[in-house]
């Protein structure tokens, strides 16, 4: 093989690099053309990754055992930018699993973008040859467009990761808005029902009205911002959090989305200690979406039951409903983003994702355990304030 040769199968493989592929794709054709490039046997790609050099692709599977030396050739070729030929025969000691593989030498090609090393390339041949400081030289332009290959792949990804993050924001957005808008709905109806006949309007119904109308301004601020959109992510607003306050106003929204169901507040804490840093707001919105869960898997004559103790300096708060419950193939996924079970046809599949994800900011844990046809207890722990 001649520089030439070699210069015309980059020519080819340059076209292949054109096309739009994911990152792991990319790797598997930029190896793929250059074992055929020198009539290797295999080769592997190595990328800097945080700090440490981590393979990420090897068309062998020698090639994701051999372990890197923190002084080895990959180390040596990715600080200096230089294509390196080393025998097998010196490395044997080093890597003894190339040997049942007849391989005769590796050669090392730098993966630079702007000056900048982003890996190495190995590839791992069984032919006895040498090559020449032209065949070096094209090798090393190789690994330049093997790298602009992989940039314009990882270019891509997170473009796609911030498009998908975007489209999140907008369906949590709007699963969040739903809420405040059918309780809006429902006092404006009870009001106009109420002024219709002459009767007195309950107080209470104005300051729940009120106190809604604020939440849902909140929300629409934060769908207007666009760096939340951006980057996929909701302010909290951190506070003294009463839970008991909040359970009984996430009951209260509740029955005006779901009027057939029936709920029990069952508090075994009774004049203990219950409050919590958090995001009153979030925290309302975590009990709503796990109290539609419950009704979404429960018949109207099956009762729910929200429970409120305390374990270890935590509270508890369990949702229990006596509902179809959910199969074991899909507990695992109930908190992915935009998972819908089979036995589903409600929803978008955020509610329990938003549950999971305000939760989780809230340094808190939740579990959730369920039986098809013993119903489901969703278990979520925070953290007091003292105890």
């Amino acid at each position: 093989m001649t520089t030439s040769s070699i210069l015309n199968g980059i020519t080819k493989s340059s076209l292949k690099f054109l096309e739009p592929l994911t990152p792991g794709d990319t790797y598997a054709v930029i190896v793929d053309e250059a074992v055929s490039l020198v009539e290797a046997v295999y080769g592997t790609i190595i990328l800097e990754e945080n700090g440490e050099l981590k393979r990420v692709y090897s068309s062998h599977q020698t090639g994701y055992v051999t372990q890197h030396r923190s002084r080895g050739n990959v180390y040596r070729v990715f600080k200096q930018q230089k294509t390196q030929i080393v025998s097998a025969k010196s490395i044997a000691k080093a890597h003894p699993e190339i040997k049942p593989h007849g391989i005769k030498w590796t050669i090392f090609i730098p993966l630079s973008y702007r000056n900048k090393s982003i890996g190495v390339l190995t590839i791992n041949s069984a032919k006895d040859r040498t090559f020449n400081k032209g065949e070096l030289n094209a090798l090393k332009l190789f690994g330049s467009l093997a790298t602009l290959a992989i940039r314009k792949a990882q270019l891509y990804d997170e473009t796609r990761k911030a498009l998908e993050q975007r489209d999140l924001f907008l369906a949590m957005a709007a699963h969040e808005l739903k809420t405040p808008i059918t309780t809006i709905h429902g006092y404006a109806q009870l009001i106009a029902q109420k002024v219709k006949n002459k009767e007195r309007v309950d107080i209470n119904w104005i300051e729940d009205l009120s106190a809604e109308s604020m939440r849902l301004i909140l929300l629409v601020r934060e769908l207007l911002e666009v760096n939340r959109i951006r980057t996929g992510q909701l302010d909290y607003n951190w506070n003294e959090c009463d839970l008991k306050e909040i359970i009984n106003r996430a009951i209260l929204n509740f029955k005006f989305i779901h009027p057939q169901h029936e709920v029990e507040f069952i508090d075994r804490i009774d004049s203990l200690p219950h409050k919590v840093i958090g995001d009153f707001d979030k925290l309302l919105q975590m009990i709503i979406n796990s109290l539609d869960n419950a009704a979404k898997y429960s018949s109207n004559d099956k009762k729910i039951q929200i429970v409120l103790e305390l374990r270890n300096k935590h509270v508890v708060i369990k949702i229990v409903d006596q509902g179809k419950g959910i199969k074991k193939s899909d507990l695992e996924q109930v908190f992915d983003q935009f998972y819908r079970s089979n036995d589903s046809a409600e929803g978008m599949g955020l509610g329990l994702y938003l549950v999971k994800t305000i939760i989780t900011a809230h340094r808190g844990d939740i579990k959730i355990d369920s039986k098809p046809g013993k119903g489901t207890t969703l278990r979520v722990q925070l953290p007091l304030i003292s105890i």
